[in-house]
């Protein structure tokens, strides 16, 4: 056989990835799609204005100051522009901070895909990407990450943040104009240097909690830059026998990643998160907040609470982690499921407030705290996966109990924001850092973005936020 006729080397699955996130043009992501995924970026965009002043970001920022770059890029709610990659880096942080944007529950593991929307925003304002272009490679960028976070065994070494080595240079590069052959090198270098331990997200947290999504993310970019000169990739990086075949996807489903895109779209059953905390416990904090109603001075009134959630391997772990029982850190307090439920009973609401420095720390809170019980039941699995369901009780001093169940929260795709409560949401977070009217400016370009003709204009506006940072 002439060398001619040899066979053609079959597709590896990045490149058949690569070339399917490419085969969906802007103008086939369906309404549905395109709606959901822009109340997903005004809500994002709303998170990182609500952790401007967050000790992570401003230690990365500093960092950033003394370092220089081009100015080519917006920080959220900032009149300052720093490089792509830490725009990326930054914006990224910022979405993450408060454990206040978005969760995907997949039958693996919990994610958080909007923290890729860091890349879409900075990447499309660098490049002068359309609106719609920004929203198409959001929805694509989700579609991949929601599918590793179907096929990753629950619990395993490498945290879920992993995903995202290969969901963000695929949008990144997208939004570049990379051609089939540069995206499938820019997902394989990203891929191959992009992994994140789970020990970023076990036991008492750590600043490294916020920043693992935003340190991959902004890799990721730096790797689609190098595949548009020219660099490669170890294409094989999923299925080789060396690759994430036997690391972070060991007995996984492999096949499902090159699925064509569009059959249905996995980011219509990403929730927008009613509370700045951990996934696992929006359940937990919407029923303890529902038990409480009407006692008159719950924190005196009752004895003690007891919290019942699904048998399934995330919350078991997390449930059974010691040392979340008492945080010590901020990132810790937003994933104790015993602090949560003693500040929503004592305060009535779980929001920024009740993450004021040290809250946690405090005698009353951690008496509190010791009053809280937390065991798994699998008669709750029969809901799962796809919500983390959760039963209340309260049993007061007087012997009265309550007890409510909480199957979906409030932003589940089953109990969904309608979008003037997602809107309520971005005010809400934008209140003390962005004056009114732009507040208003940034909404109604959210309203449209599939409408402009660079995502640019939408940077600029969230530019001005300094400008009125004080004013409510």
């Amino acid at each position: 056989m002439a060398s001619t006729d040899l066979p053609a080397t079959p597709a590896t699955l990045v490149q058949q990835i690569a070339g399917n996130v490419l085969d969906v043009a802007d103008t086939a992501i369906p309404l549905a799609v395109v709606e959901h995924t822009k109340a997903l970026i005004l809500d994002s965009i709303g998170c990182a204005l609500a952790a401007r002043e967050e000790p992570a970001f401003a230690r990365a920022s500093r960092v950033f100051a003394q370092l220089g770059g081009n100015p080519d890029c917006t920080v959220i709610g900032s009149s300052r522009r720093v490089n792509l990659s830490q725009a990326v880096l930054l914006n990224g942080i910022l979405i993450r901070s408060l454990d206040l944007n978005d969760a995907y529950i997949g039958p693996g593991q919990m994610g958080h895909p909007s923290d890729n929307i860091a890349v879409a925003l900075s990447v499309g304002e660098k490049f002068r990407a359309s609106g719609l272009s920004v929203i198409a490679s959001v929805a694509l960028g989700y579609e991949i990450y929601c599918r590793m976070q179907d096929i990753i065994p629950a619990r395993g070494t490498w945290d879920h943040t992993t995903a995202s080595a290969l969901a963000a240079p695929l949008i990144a590069g997208r939004l570049m104009g990379l051609n089939a052959e540069q995206l499938a090198h820019a997902a394989a270098l990203s891929a191959t240097h992009g992994n994140t331990l789970a020990v970023v997200r076990t036991g008492q947290l750590a600043n490294s909690k916020a920043n693992a999504n935003a340190m991959v993310a902004s890799q990721a970019v730096l790797c689609s830059l190098f595949a548009a000169e020219g660099m490669t990739g170890a294409l094989g990086v999923i299925e080789h026998p060396r690759g994430l075949s036997t690391g972070m996807l060991a007995g996984a489903k492999l096949a499902l990643l090159a699925q064509p895109i569009g059959e249905r779209y996995r980011i219509m059953t990403s929730a927008i998160k009613a509370y700045p905390c951990i996934g696992t416990a929006q359940t937990m904090v919407a029923g303890l907040l529902q038990a409480r109603a009407g006692i008159a001075d719950p924190a005196r009134e009752v004895q003690r609470i007891e919290v019942v959630m699904a048998d399934i391997p995330i919350v078991s772990a997390q449930a059974a982690d010691q040392q979340r029982r008492y945080p010590e850190s901020r990132e810790s307090a937003d994933h104790s499921f015993f602090y949560l439920a003693a500040a929503a009973l004592a305060d009535g609401e779980i929001s920024e407030a009740q993450f004021a420095p040290g809250r946690w720390l405090q005698p009353e809170m951690r008496e509190a705290m010791a009053r809280v019980s937390v065991r798994t039941d699998a008669s709750l699995n029969k809901y799962t996966p796809g919500s983390y369901p959760a039963v209340v009780k309260l049993i007061l001093q007087s012997g009265e109990s309550r007890e409510v169940e909480v199957i979906f929260p409030k932003g589940h795709p089953n109990n969904p924001m309608s979008p003037a409560e997602v809107e309520a949401k971005f005010r809400a977070c934008a209140r003390g850092r962005m004056p009114p009217a732009i507040q208003e400016k940034v909404i109604g370009k959210a309203r449209e973005l599939e409408k402009i003709g660079s995502v640019a204009e939408l940077m600029n506006d969230l530019a001005e936020g300094e400008t009125g940072s004080n004013q409510t």
